[in-house]
């Protein structure tokens, strides 16, 4: 519903309902010891400074040289990283200090537009389940049931690699807490080296649970672009229109054609009225959404505007799911066939095999001109 001047009234509802104003007294009152934490980080930016200035003098003798002992000078590339560390650990501590004034203020403002919406709040919500390509899921069989994908979820090894930070979520609707069907929050990888990546370490994210499980399908912005190079061209599919002009559509071989039927036409002006700055991934029985628009300026914008696309796609792509079906499933009317139900991923392998060979060639280039000219 539109008013007047062709705005979404609904959205201009949400927007007016975010506090447009929280003073320090309210942050004061809501958490006494923000304040006090701030004076210990402005205090911890002395030794922060002091420690900066000894790894400049130690290492560039700037803006003054420190002669040392000769028992030191011996391992000085030892005090240098000592040094350096330690400082970069005052440092960031002291920005962590300083931060819980704001950090408070901007958590009272997304409680209270909760409470104006009815909706969830938690500093720290339902960690997103480690599924499909956004949330890093990896290289793994996908569970055919909702109790194996809960069972993966408490097992160690499958253990969600996100957290969610500032989240809202329908937890009256929902009949699990801890997988709601609605939730927006803020993304942070929380994994280690050697577990598998998403395409960004931090983003904000939709997660709305969908009718039915679904064919797994991205849905990649082209003002980003960040996600071509993780999919084959040859699972690419062309949508009418000028759909094609803002996203890039993947699907699993042969499932083409069940994309065009969830993709309808009104589902395609929701996604490019209201969605086409974000990626869009549908896996299983969730739609996610991804903006990398994650910053505190942008949480009064992003957030009604997600919460409004949740309500519009919900409907839409909703109606789709409820009627779809596919026969080539045991269960065409609650479950995706093998081949349907992940996307195949980009292989790394001739990535690496390309870098190496670069690297060969850029080493190899000066004996080979040196034989060259030799010869001549």
């Amino acid at each position: 519903m539109r008013d007047r001047s062709g705005a979404d009234a609904r959205l201009v509802l949400f927007r007016s309902e975010w506090p447009t104003r929280i003073t320090w007294r309210e942050v004061r009152e809501a958490e006494p010891r923000a304040f006090r934490s701030a004076v210990g980080g402005a205090l911890l930016l002395v030794p922060a400074v002091l420690a900066t200035l000894l790894v400049s003098a130690v290492s560039l003798e700037v803006p003054f040289a420190v002669p040392l002992p000769g028992w030191i000078d011996g391992i000085r590339g030892l005090l240098m990283v000592a040094c350096f560390w330690g400082a970069l650990m005052l440092w960031i501590w002291s920005w962590a200090l300083l931060s819980q004034p704001s950090d408070t203020r901007r958590e009272l403002a997304f409680r209270r537009f909760a409470a104006h919406r009815g909706l969830g709040f938690a500093p720290f919500g339902a960690m997103p389940e480690r599924l499909g390509i956004l949330f890093a899921e990896g290289e793994v069989a996908p569970a055919r049931t909702r109790a194996l994908r809960e069972r993966r979820r408490r097992d160690p090894a499958g253990a969600p690699l996100y957290n969610a930070r500032y989240a809202l979520s329908d937890h009256a609707s929902s009949p699990n807490p801890a997988d709601p069907d609605l939730q927006l929050a803020i993304a942070g990888y929380t994994g280690g080296k050697n577990d598998p990546k998403g395409p960004r370490p931090a983003f904000r994210f939709l997660s709305l649970r969908l009718p039915r499980v679904l064919p797994h399908l991205m849905i990649d912005a082209r003002r980003g672009g960040t996600l071509r190079a993780l999919l084959p061209g040859v699972q690419r599919i062309s949508l009418e229109g000028d759909f094609d002009r803002h996203f890039s559509v993947y699907a699993p071989n042969g499932y083409a054609r069940d994309a065009l039927e969830l993709l309808t036409p009104d589902v395609m002006v929701c996604l490019i009225d209201h969605g086409r700055r974000w990626d869009i991934e549908v896996v299983e029985d969730r739609l996610i959404v991804a903006s990398p628009r994650l910053h505190r300026r942008s949480d009064r914008a992003e957030t009604t505007a997600l919460l409004r696309f949740a309500e519009l796609i919900g409907v839409e792509l909703g109606h789709q799911a409820v009627h779809y079906t596919d026969p080539r499933s045991s269960r065409p009317r609650s479950q995706v066939a093998d081949a349907g139900r992940r996307l195949r991923r980009r292989s790394a392998a001739w990535a690496t095999a390309a870098f190496a060979v670069a690297v060969a060639a850029m080493l190899a280039f000066p004996h080979v001109l040196g034989w060259f000219l030799d010869a001549r």
